[in-house]
């Protein structure tokens, strides 16, 4: 389930790629890695069931919802803030020779957060494990 806490990182992740909260862009990607985090199949229905299920939360067609993203991913790849991925992996993921898709980046984010999700998880059992010892 998706906490206050994941959407403050999908915001703090949307923030250092340099999609900024002005956009609507920036809420439509957010809300879409929130569901794709609950619901991973998302991820392969981008446009049949993301969009739609964005358009009937925000009451705007799927069109404008995905001219907005990609209007924001465009903004973000000419500030050069797409380049912050690398950042996340410790490796070179990514150069700026390329624009992704819309839904390659709201796979990567979602992978990101449901990294750190996990992580967070062993890292509290770890510890729950450490003071049973």
């Amino acid at each position: 389930m998706i906490n206050l806490e994941d959407k403050d990182e999908i915001t703090s992740i949307l923030i250092n790629l340099k999609i900024h909260p002005k956009m609507s862009g920036f809420d439509y990607i957010r809300e879409a890695v929130s569901l794709c985090l609950k619901e991973p199949d998302l991820l392969r229905n981008i446009t049949t069931k993301l969009y739609p299920m964005l358009s009937e939360k925000f009451k705007v067609k799927a069109s404008i919802i995905e001219r907005c993203i990609r209007f924001a991913i465009n903004s973000a790849y000419d500030s050069g803030g797409l380049l912050n991925i690398n950042q996340f992996y410790d490796v070179i993921v990514y150069t700026n020779d390329f624009k992704y898709p819309s839904s390659e980046l709201i796979a990567i984010i979602t992978e990101k957060v449901r990294l750190d999700m996990l992580t967070k998880y062993y890292i509290k059992q770890y510890k729950k494990y450490k003071t049973n010892i």
